[in-house]
């Protein structure tokens, strides 16, 4: 009895979640998908090809400021063992995706643990900075660090100690931002606005070379 309870509660829980992003995507703009198997492969590095089971759903694409956007619950399985009897679990998580608009670096911006999350620590791909307490709060790692640094200047350090809880990258021409469990229409303006404050604090000599300006 239990069993059907729960089934009823999470059909009901995905079906409301599916009809509030159709309703916010209309009332920006924006265009909803229930499902899109190519964001599966769109970006790399944790949590994307880990596991199996891999889906993006509840995809919303739109404009926000003029840039590209790409919102979606993603999903994927793993499984233990413990020799007599094997768990599948479930991990579920909200990726946002703004666009830069142009090729960079790969940097990442981890909460400290965030990685052990997922597939654990990499020893000596840090990046420490000057600010020790942000070396505390964060795991950085990129393969460039000068661009690392120049992004990450004390100010950007500054707002990014205000969210801490909150992990980001620049992947390829995009800036993600992903989360566990599944993002809200509130928490989604949210984020962007997290996001504009990181990239508008982005010094503009980095922008200029990074397009071939500089």
């Amino acid at each position: 009895m239990f069993a059907v309870v729960a089934l009823v509660f999470s059909y009901l829980s995905a079906k409301q979640r599916r009809e509030e992003l159709q309703v916010f995507a209309l009332s920006r703009g924006w265009r909803y998908e229930l499902e899109q198997p190519r964001l599966v492969d769109r970006f790399t590095g944790a949590p994307f090809g880990i596991g199996f089971g891999r889906r993006a759903y509840n995809v919303l694409y739109g404009s926000h400021d003029g840039r590209d956007l790409v919102a979606f619950d993603y999903e994927y399985k793993t499984q233990t063992s413990n020799g007599k009897q094997t768990t599948t679990q479930v991990h579920r998580l909200s990726v946002l995706g703004l666009s830069m608009g142009v090729p960079m670096p790969t940097l990442r911006v981890d909460p400290e643990n965030f990685l052990d999350r997922f597939v654990g620590r990499i020893s000596g791909t840090d990046i420490d900075l000057e600010s020790e307490e942000f070396n505390r709060a964060f795991t950085v790692s990129c393969p460039d660090r000068k661009f690392a640094s120049d992004v990450l200047h004390p100010q950007m350090m500054e707002y990014l100690l205000q969210h801490r809880q909150l992990g980001w990258r620049f992947e390829r021409d995009s800036m993600l931002m992903i989360s566990t469990g599944g993002r809200t229409p509130s928490q989604i303006d949210a984020t962007l606005a997290v996001m504009d404050g990181i990239s508008d604090r982005v010094p503009e000599f980095v922008w200029l070379r990074l397009k071939g300006l500089g």
